[in-house]
């Protein structure tokens, strides 16, 4: 056998082999290049993303005020084309606007893309930890800043204005952050901006706000707003479709770019976000009102750093209380910023005689006074009158003794 036949067997005996090796393997690798292509599309899209969409559709694909969610089963299984030409062309008459080049936009084809990618195949709490790590903070707790113009705007509307501006300034401060920016209801908070609720008797609604919901995150206001700021902020709720009629509305806080490896900016976050989310029932500076004092020795000395995460990730876990759970609505970077500002506060705590207040089962002062064994209460000493006046024993107890000293009916 000469050497070319050789040689020809050799070849035709490696694509006998070869080709059917390289056809169990060529889709395995087709696979595991396009995960790679589509993990650097949502790697590069998360970028473009909070520098462009997260204002509107949330750090977290949680859209805010009116602005839809991306975060759902909807966007994640939309037509291809429908997302692209979405992104591209905009949504006529709607606040989305046109972002390819095309069309006005800043974005090109590539880049349209990479953000179908995204809403298609992220995982959204990971762009929320991304945009933290980056040292871009998102309105995940949105207080918006309201122009002296629109306030003055509103002023203007009618005899009530100046009071339904100074509604909205005090809704915009207090209550975004379970309500929404625009009324539409949270997760901790129901609708606001409704008929419904327009059609409720002042009156009533101010004793909500003043007294609060038992049994959920709604605390009582009457030691934070006084009773003529109450009645501005429900003149507002009753009149704020009137004013959204002048095409007047709250909009959402721009992004906070801060230095992670700056120890007084992150300091300074977890100030804003105690203030937005936390000083409503803990106090402006952790002296306590509807939930405990945090500013204490008592709780800064005996709770770790974990253990106060874990609450406001969770909540609390004792009875009847209505500290409603943050873990969804905070990123890893913000909630070590909280932990950081509350922890801040050891190096002068005091110690607080009663930091759960009686509102937390303290119980009144002459309960909780420690007793004097010398002046224990005989139980037979009542009046006895809560009980039918027969000694103070129970209504059954009572009939026994009666029907034994009555006479029998023959």
């Amino acid at each position: 056998m000469n050497r070319y036949k050789i040689v020809s067997l050799l070849a035709l005996f490696t694509l006998v082999v070869a080709l059917p090796v390289y056809a169990l393997i060529e889709p395995r690798r087709m696979t595991e290049a396009q995960l790679t292509l589509r993990q650097q599309f949502v790697a590069d899209a998360a970028v473009i993303y909070l520098e462009n969409c997260a204002l509107c559709h949330g750090a977290a694909g949680e859209g805010i005020g009116a602005t839809p969610g991306l975060d759902n089963e909807a966007m994640r299984t939309a037509d291809y084309d429908f997302l692209y030409k979405t992104i591209a062309r905009g949504r006529y008459d709607t606040v989305m606007s046109a972002w390819h080049v095309d069309e006005g936009g800043t974005l090109n084809d590539y880049q349209v893309e990479e953000l179908v990618a995204l809403i298609r195949y992220v995982d959204w709490s990971k762009v929320h930890d991304y945009a933290a790590a980056e040292g871009l903070i998102p309105p995940t707790l949105p207080v918006p800043e309201i122009e002296q113009a629109n306030l003055d705007e509103i002023a203007a509307l009618g005899p009530e204005g100046t009071q339904w501006a100074e509604g909205m300034a005090l809704f915009a401060s207090n209550c975004t952050v379970c309500h929404g920016i625009n009324g539409e209801g949270t997760d901790l908070g129901v609708v606001l901006n409704s008929p419904e609720l327009r059609a409720k008797a002042p009156d009533e609604l101010a004793r909500t706000v003043a007294e609060g919901v038992p049994g959920t995150a709604m605390a009582g206001w009457k030691n934070a707003l006084s009773a003529a700021e109450i009645e501005s902020l429900v003149a507002f709720l009753r009149n704020w479709d009137v004013i959204e009629a002048q095409g007047i509305a709250l909009e959402p806080p721009a992004p906070v770019q801060i230095d992670l490896n700056n120890p007084e900016e992150v300091l300074a976050l977890g100030e804003k976000i105690y203030a937005t989310t936390c000083s409503a029932c803990h106090g402006d500076n952790g002296e306590g009102g509807s939930g405990p004092a945090l500013n204490s020795l008592q709780i800064l000395t005996n709770k770790t750093d974990e253990q106060i995460t874990d609450t406001i990730i969770n909540g609390s876990h004792r009875p009847n209380s209505i500290m409603p759970a943050f873990g969804d609505r905070l990123s890893s970077i913000e909630l070590a910023a909280l932990v950081d500002f509350i922890r801040d506060w050891e190096a002068t705590a005091v110690w607080v005689e009663n930091p759960r207040g009686t509102e937390q089962g303290g119980g009144p002062p002459w309960l909780r006074a420690t007793p004097d064994a010398a002046s224990s209460i005989d139980p037979g000493q009542g009046s006895g009158t809560g009980r039918g006046g027969r000694g103070g024993g129970p209504p059954w107890r009572q009939q026994t003794e009666a029907a034994a000293t009555e006479p029998a009916v023959p």
